[in-house]
C-alpha cells in the first residue's frame, strides 16, 4: 500500500556535526554584530565626552580670560583670540570670537573684525549674535546694505519673537540709512501693528520720521 500524506514524508534526520557548525557559524556573526554595536556605541560615548569636555575647557578659558576683558588689559585681545582659536565651535570660543571682533571694531579695524566672526563654527545659540555683531560691523563702515542683510539674517537665527523683533528694528534702521525708505517703513509697519511686541512704540515713531523725509531717488 502506497503511503500518502504525512506518512509518505521521509523522516527528518538532523546531523550532529552538522547542527553543531551551524550553531557556530550563527553565534560568531552574532557576536561580531555586537562587537561592531558596541565599538559604535562606544565610539558615540567617546565623542560625546570630549565634547562635553571641549564645552567645558572652552567655557573655563573663556571666564579666566574674563578679568583682563573688564580690566581693559592690553593683554585681553591675545587672551581671547587664543580661546577663540583653540576652542572654536563651543560656547567659550564663539563668545571670545565675538568680544575680540568687538574689539577690532572699537579700534576702526572692522575687516579684520569681520575675518574672526567669519571664522566662528557652530555658533548654535550665538549664532544670531554673531550676524547681528556682522551687522554692527557693517554699519561702522557706512555700509549699511550689507548691516541691514546681516541683521536680517540674524532674524532668522534668533530663537526669541522678542529678540527678532529688536533685530527687524535694526535692519530696518540700517535701511533708512541706506535710503531704502520703502523697505523700511516695511518693517516699522509690520513691527507697529504688534501691539504685544517690545518695538511697537518706537516702529511708530520711526514711521513718522520716514513719512516726513523724502525717499533717495
Amino acid at each position: 500500500m502506497t503511503k500518502t500524506g504525512e506518512a509518505a514524508r521521509p523522516p527528518i534526520t538532523a546531523d550532529p556535526e552538522s547542527l553543531l557548525d551551524t550553531f557556530q557559524l550563527y553565534r560568531k556573526q552574532i557576536s561580531v554584530a555586537a562587537i561592531v554595536v558596541a565599538v559604535v556605541a562606544g565610539g558615540v560615548f567617546l565623542w560625546q565626552a570630549n565634547r562635553t569636555r571641549r564645552e567645558s575647557q572652552g567655557e573655563k578659558a573663556f571666564y579666566d580670560a574674563m578679568p583682563l576683558v573688564s580690566r581693559n588689559d592690553p593683554k585681553a585681545a591675545d587672551a581671547l583670540s587664543k580661546v577663540a582659536a583653540r576652542y572654536n565651535g563651543t560656547a567659550g570660543g564663539v563668545q571670545a570670537a565675538m568680544l575680540f571682533a568687538q574689539a577690532k571694531f572699537d579700534a576702526g579695524q572692522y575687516d579684520e573684525g569681520q575675518k574672526i566672526l567669519d571664522g566662528v563654527s557652530a555658533a548654535s545659540a550665538f549664532a544670531a549674535g554673531v550676524e547681528s555683531l556682522k551687522g554692527a560691523g557693517y554699519e561702522g563702515q557706512g555700509k549699511f546694505d550689507k548691516a541691514a542683510e546681516h541683521y536680517q539674517a540674524a532674524v532668522v537665527k534668533a530663537a526669541l519673537d522678542g529678540e527678532k523683533d529688536y533685530l527687524k528694528g535694526e535692519a530696518a534702521r540700517a535701511l533708512g540709512l541706506a535710503g531704502k525708505k520703502e523697505e523700511a517703513l516695511k518693517l516699522w509697519t509690520a513691527l507697529a501693528a504688534k501691539p504685544d511686541s517690545p518695538m511697537a512704540s518706537e516702529a511708530k515713531i520711526r514711521m513718522g520720521e520716514l513719512a516726513a523725509v523724502p525717499a533717495k531717488p
